[in-house]
């Protein structure tokens, strides 16, 4: 099918904290695979459900091949977004992750366990669902730990604890707040770095560094923070196969994942988790790779092998 005849309906990030500028990059690398490209807002969609799946944008029906938005969203704007992707999802439409996927990406606790049965290292890491059990749990944990909400992006929700009255005040906030924390072991002599690998359809593209001084969690938001290329390290295979592995753990067909990765000479390499909205531009900067246009053929690869066996069909 040519590229002419696949329309992609383009939902704009209702909360673009983070990624300013990020629907303008996604659109533009679709753009030049010369794709019909339908922007709208969350506002402007619904979807009526009975014998078969409507969508319609300001009232008016709409047609599609795949739907996409990107980036982190406030917590009712993402609910919404997951009705409608859903039922795009299920109306047989391509989107970006399937809700399945989704769920996992969006819970680190749930891509622990995915991790684990996939044989995948990573910090271990504990989850009680009560304060008693938490208490009693805490003797399988050092002093200085890691204490992290399965639900949080960018840093949000982790903090390192010095001591296990500091970790209980902690488990009891989110307990009180309605969230789950779990506890999870702290990789000392890697503080403030991490590794980045992007990876597109499966296959590693791209691995960074972020560095930070000030900020255990190397997450971008202090003044120290920076970022380089690691295209050349001589370990670059190996986070490579690490990365992919762990994305093949959640999901073998994941369209794109940013996978966080701790190098520490005591546990080796293991996986902190995998961002289900990398942040693109800062890996594209340093790297000096086409990150944009390689993400952007991915997705269309997929609804064009989507719209092709429909046609089998």
């Amino acid at each position: 099918m040519l590229n002419e005849n696949i329309t992609i309906l383009y939902m704009k990030n209702p909360d673009p904290i983070f990624y300013e500028m990020m629907d303008d990059l996604v659109i533009s690398c679709l753009k030049k695979e010369n794709v019909k490209i339908i922007v709208t807002d969350l506002e402007e969609l619904s979807v009526i459900i009975g014998e078969e799946f409507i969508f319609l944008r300001n009232g008016e029906q709409i047609q599609f091949d795949a739907f996409l938005c990107y980036g982190y969203m406030a917590p009712k704007h993402y609910l919404d977004y997951m009705y409608f992707n859903f039922a795009a999802f299920t109306a047989g439409k391509i989107t970006l992750y399937s809700p399945q996927t989704e769920n996992i990406l969006q819970n680190k606790l749930l891509q622990y366990a995915k991790f684990s049965e996939g044989q995948v290292p990573f910090p271990r890491c504990s989850a009680s669902f009560s304060v008693q059990q938490f208490k009693k749990n805490l003797s399988q944990f050092e002093n200085k730990a890691i204490m992290k909400e399965v639900v949080g992006y960018e840093g949000t929700g982790v903090k390192l604890s010095s001591n296990k009255i500091q970790s209980t005040e902690i488990f009891c906030k989110s307990f009180w707040n309605g969230e789950q924390s779990i506890i999870q072991d702290f990789v000392g002599d890697s503080v403030g770095r991490s590794i980045r690998v992007l990876v597109i359809g499966g296959n590693a593209v791209s691995v960074t560094e972020f560095q930070d001084n000030i900020d255990f969690k190397s997450n971008g938001y202090s003044d120290d923070f920076k970022i380089e290329s690691k295209m050349d390290s001589i370990k670059k295979e190996e986070y490579f196969r690490l990365a992919e592995k762990a994305c093949l753990a959640i999901d073998p067909n994941l369209t794109i994942g940013g996978v966080d990765i701790i190098d520490s000479k005591k546990y080796g390499l293991v996986v902190l988790e995998i961002n289900q909205w990398p942040e693109i531009t800062f890996s594209e900067d340093v790297t000096k790779l086409p990150l944009f246009d390689i993400f952007g053929k991915e997705f269309i690869r997929k609804i064009q092998q989507n719209n092709n066996n429909k046609v089998k069909v």
